[in-house]
């Protein structure tokens, strides 16, 4: 859970170094692109927030498939938006994926110490 934590504040930092850039002179995706585009930047805070949900409840059943799902789409996301925003959720989809990984193995550990 520790490893998603981080990737929500990887996402902050991103938004927040864009509104930085505003204030510096530059001009904002928001600005540039119109206020359509915060729905857009909100996909992977959503999805790392399912996924997030779905780590911290890993004892039930089936939701390490609902983890590595919503992972993979974030990953697809990352390819479709590599132009534009993909490059700067890549940390996040990283990190969403080691946390997958790790906690698949702390479940697979309890199997095997189970037998």
């Amino acid at each position: 859970m520790r490893l998603t934590g981080v990737s929500l504040v990887a996402l902050l930092f991103a938004l927040v170094s864009g509104m930085a850039l505003l204030i510096a002179g530059s001009v904002s995706l928001v600005s540039e692109q119109g206020s359509g585009v915060i729905a857009v930047l909100a996909i992977p805070l959503l999805i790392t927030v399912i996924v997030g949900v779905a780590l911290w409840f890993r004892s039930r059943s089936g939701v390490l498939i609902v983890a590595w799902t919503f992972t993979g789409l974030l990953a697809l996301f990352n390819l479709l938006a590599m132009l534009t925003i993909g490059v700067f959720v890549l940390p996040v989809t990283a990190a969403l994926i080691v946390a997958c990984a790790t906690c698949g193995a702390h479940v697979g550990a309890r199997e095997v110490s189970a037998r």
